[in-house]
This record gives C-alpha cells, structure tokens and sequence, in this order.
C-alpha cells in the first residue's frame, strides 16, 4: 500500500470514529452527497481546527483543576444573613497546566502554571456590609456609589504557580520560578476535610468587623486575629525536593526574593499495621525589604533609592503538624502547633518585612488546631468523615508596648480600636464531608463559632450608643474590650477536573 492510499485510509477511519461517538445516522450518512470525500475532508479540517492543540509532541499537557462554590450564613451576635455562590478561600477555584518531558531514564523536566480566582465573591473578602468581596477603590474610594455597588473586578485570576523544574529520581527535584516555599508544616489532612475546614480559621470570616456589645463595629477585624498564614508562602525562588529516604522522608529547602526569605521542611509519611502517620516540621526566615511602587524605593523619612536601602525588622516562623488514620476503623486525629517571632527592633528606621502579617511592633504569635472524627465508605459514593475541632489563635493581632491599633478612617461608622496589647482568639467547629468518588467531587457541611477576649490601652471612651471602647490614645491602663461571638456556617462542594 503506497503513502497516499495509507493517508486516505487513515483519515477515512478517524472520520469513521468521529462518526460513531458523534451518532451519525445512516440517514445522516447518505445526506453527504456523491462527493463522499471532499466532504469528509472539509469536516476533518472542521475538527482539526476546533481541538486544543499543545504546541510540540515533545512535552506532554494536562489541563487540571476544580471548581469550588459555597453558601455562607453568618452571624456577628447582632445581625445574620446569607450569601450565596461565593469562592471558597479555603481551596479557590483555580486550574492548571503541567507539562512535562522526559530527557534520559532517570531525568525529567516540566513547568506549572495554575491560576486561581480572585474577582469578586470570595469568601475570605466579603463582610456585613459587602456580599461581593470587592477590593481597592470599590468599596469607599473615588467612584464608588456603595458597599453594594455591582463587582467591576477588572480581573478574573491571579497566578499562584508560574515555575519550571527537572528532576532526577536519584538526586531530587529543583523548581525555579514562583512556587510554594519550603516552610512552616501545618495540619495535614488525611481525613479529607480541608475543603471547608482548612488549617487557617480566617479564610471563610476574615473580612467581617467585630461587634461590640451595643451593636457598635469596631474597625478589628475576625482576619486580624486569626494566622494570616497557615502555609508557606508563595514568591519567586528556587526550590530543592529531595526523593523519599529513609522509608518516607522528603528534605525540601528554598530560597526566594533577593535572599532574604528562606526555608526548610522535612515531611514523612508511612502506613503501619492499618495507621497512616503523616507528618512534618519547618522553619522560615523572612527579612525582606517592602518597596513602594516605582522607579525607585519610596523612602523612609523621605528617603528614596540605594539611600534608603538600610535593613528589614525579621520574622521567623516554625510549625510542625501530626495526622493519624486508623484506616480499617477510619478514626481519625490531625493537628498542629506554630509560632511567629517578629523582630523589628527599630520601626522608625528599619523597615518592617509584611510576612506572616507583620506590622511595626508585632507581638510573638502562636496557634493551633486540633480535628479529630471517623472517616468511612457507609453509603457506596465515598468516604463520609463526620469531625470536630478546636482552635486557639494568641496574639495575631496585638502589639508591644502601647499597643497595636486599628483605624476605622475607611470604614464609615465603625469605631477605632488601639493600643490593643492582647488578642486570645478561640475557634470551635463540627462537620461532615461527603466524597462522590465517580465524579471527584467534596459536597460538605461545616460550622465554626468564634470567640475573642482583647485587651488594649487606648482611652476609654463613650460612644453614642453608651458603651465604652479603647478608642482614644493608646498608653492607659489595660482594659478588656467587650467583644460579640461569631458564628459562621457554609455548605458547598469542590469538584475536581
């Protein structure tokens, strides 16, 4: 069989198949015509040029990713309401293209691009007062009519991975570009939950004000007092993985920006006689120098460019977390422990990093979190776990000294709150989680009640509503500041591509 006889043959059978999967009809089939070929060739090139194509045979492409959508009722202690459809923070919407090429037996190479979803609508961003999330000017700079003005996000994503690596299965992995830093090791979940019951506690609620007990808001926020963290970090760096040792362990280190944040964890994970075990430790050095936008530095006292390059405060940050599955039973236990220390011995002149939400004066942070339930295939579709939790969050939000304090200048009606020394953060919860294995999916039902005693320094004063609040100067005597619980309950699934 010559070329030509083969290439026609060969696109006689794909069209063959196409026809079959499409359901041609032999009516259908007979409506082409006598010039059966030329219109077989036409719609082969009508397909052709309608598939997603990948722009060399070399290095493969997979298009993965999920969808993840929820409905969040709230309640400060004075007001609740509903809001439907929003992005749940706790794992966004995102997709993402791998790609990967293999060069010898032992070496591959390969990129990540994922993008996630940060318009409008995301649960970490909305508040009492706006359902929408909206960011910047939209909410109460130039142009903006209302809380409630319709989203004009001007963007639909932000890029959480845009790195390439190559791997060799005997000596590990190197990723260079922006990526996950090697870092702080918080709760890893064995039990499949984390959809809508993440390691951070602030990612649902963060963005909504405290109430006080006359219904009055204060400009400190749930997000304020809670780790702005909860994992490493993402940034432009280089990364090392080693391969698995030692029967389960993973080293892996980085280093990004100009040097000046750093990393390391050590992971391990093993099965022993029916228990999964999965845990992990890291530490993080962060002494970046923060820069306004321009040609040149903004300055501190008015300083700009090399002048002005004096150093960073620090922040360190170590965690390490402890997962158990007792796999036949499917009782579960997962938790961790971490700490941020900040150092910024001068603030006037030495600027402060922003990392683990670092302002000038931050007192040492810790928190952590224990959950705890049975995870089992009752019902045929997948494992249905059944949990509890408890949190404690110390600090996230108080200052040395005087204090730290917290400006209600862009919150129309709300109250300041400074020199706030002190912030003891609780967090309970009970869930289910639902796994629909044929369609890769999480369907979930979760409930968190937060609670918060904070001390502070400013002056008491008497709002309109007669209930006094550390508003004025910070420096008096520490006083409590009477503080409304907040409960949270969403309900949503995450579906897998």
């Amino acid at each position: 069989m010559n070329g030509a006889l083969m290439k026609a043959a060969s696109r006689f059978t794909i069209a063959a198949a196409f026809g079959l999967v499409l359901g041609v009809s032999s009516a259908q089939a007979a409506d082409l015509g006598g010039n059966c070929c030329a219109d077989l060739e036409e719609r082969i090139a009508e397909l052709e040029a309608t598939t997603a194509r990948k722009g060399n045979r070399k290095v493969s492409l997979t298009i993965t990713g999920q969808v993840h959508r929820m409905v969040l009722w709230w309640d400060d202690g004075k007001k609740s309401d509903t809001y439907y459809g929003l992005d749940n923070t706790n794992s966004s919407t995102r997709f993402t293209f791998t790609g990967t090429a293999k060069v010898t037996p032992n070496v591959e190479m390969g990129f990540d691009i994922t993008i996630e979803v940060e318009a409008g609508g995301t649960s970490s961003k909305v508040s009492q007062f706006d359902e929408d999330g909206k960011v910047g000017p939209q909410i109460n700079g130039a142009g903006a009519g209302s809380f409630n003005t319709g989203n004009t996000d001007a963007y639909a994503g932000d890029a959480r991975r845009l790195a390439w690596w190559i791997e060799d299965k005997r000596f590990g992995r190197m990723t260079v570009g922006r990526y996950d830093s090697a870092g702080v090791i918080t709760t890893i979940d064995l039990a499949g939950i984390a959809a809508g019951a993440s390691a951070s506690v602030i990612l649902v609620n963060g963005g909504f004000l405290t109430r006080g007990p006359a219904g009055q808001y204060f400009a400190l926020t749930w997000g304020a007092m809670g780790d702005p963290s909860s994992n490493q970090g993402r940034t432009e760096l280089i990364r090392y993985d080693s391969p698995t040792f030692l029967n389960g362990f993973v080293f892996s280190a980085s280093i990004g920006e100009a040097g000046d944040y750093w990393g390391a964890m050590l992971r391990y994970a093993a099965e022993f006689n029916g228990v999964r075990v999965a845990a992990g430790f890291g530490y993080e050095d962060a002494t970046d120098i923060p820069t306004n936008i321009g040609p040149v530095p903004g300055g501190q006292a008015g300083l700009a460019g090399p002048a002005n390059l004096v150093d960073a405060g620090e922040v360190k940050a170590w965690g390490g977390g402890l997962s158990l599955l007792h796999v036949p039973s499917g009782l579960f236990a997962q938790g961790h422990y971490m700490r941020a220390n900040y150092d910024d011995p001068n603030p006037i002149t030495n600027p402060v990093t922003g990392y683990w939400g670092q302002v000038a004066g931050h007192k040492d942070s810790t928190q952590w979190l224990i959950q705890a339930g049975i995870t089992k295939n009752w019902f045929g579709f997948g494992n249905t776990a059944i949990f509890g939790e408890y949190s404690r969050n110390l600090d996230w939000g108080a200052g040395v000294g005087v204090g730290r304090n917290f400006s209600a200048a862009n919150i129309p009606g709300a109250f300041n709150v400074n020199g706030v020394t002190d912030t003891d953060m609780t967090v309970w919860g009970a869930g289910v989680t639902q796994a629909i294995d044929a369609a890769a999916t999480e369907m979930y039902l979760n409930w968190r009640h937060f609670s918060s005693d904070v001390n502070c320094t400013g002056a008491v004063l008497t709002n309109t509503l007669g209930t006094a609040q550390c508003a004025g100067a910070a420096g008096g005597p520490s006083k409590r500041l009477g503080l409304e619980d907040f409960d949270a309950v969403i309900g949503g699934a995450r579906i897998k591509f």
